[in-house]
């Protein structure tokens, strides 16, 4: 799409054209996540944002698994010492399927 022209209204109000909300996905009422990059005002649906966050995640976490493994075992380790217990360390780097399906 190509640049277009809009106004701001006295309530602060930007008019998004038809065409570049039907290409966005942005549904009237619905929400958006509005970022300011290099003087410029980026306007995504929430459901692009999140996406963007996911594979950032993803990335992260295969970039920097054996980070995370250790601070997840550290972690473990402290609370279990917290609470008192002994913990077999050897098996406290891997995440159960609740903490994969929580993001833990």
């Amino acid at each position: 799409m190509n640049a277009t022209l809009s106004k701001i209204d006295a309530g602060g109000r930007l008019i998004i054209p038809a065409q570049a909300r039907k290409a966005l996905s942005l549904e009237s009422g619905g929400p958006v996540v509005l970022t300011l990059v290099d003087g410029e005002l980026r306007v995504r649906s929430v459901a692009s944002a999140m996406a963007e966050l996911q594979v950032q995640t993803s990335s992260f976490l295969a970039s920097d698994g054996a980070s995370v493994s250790a601070f997840l075992t550290a972690r473990r380790a402290e609370a279990a010492r917290e609470d008192g217990t002994l913990v077999d360390t050897t098996d406290l780097a891997a995440p159960s399927s609740t903490e994969l399906d929580r993001g833990a």
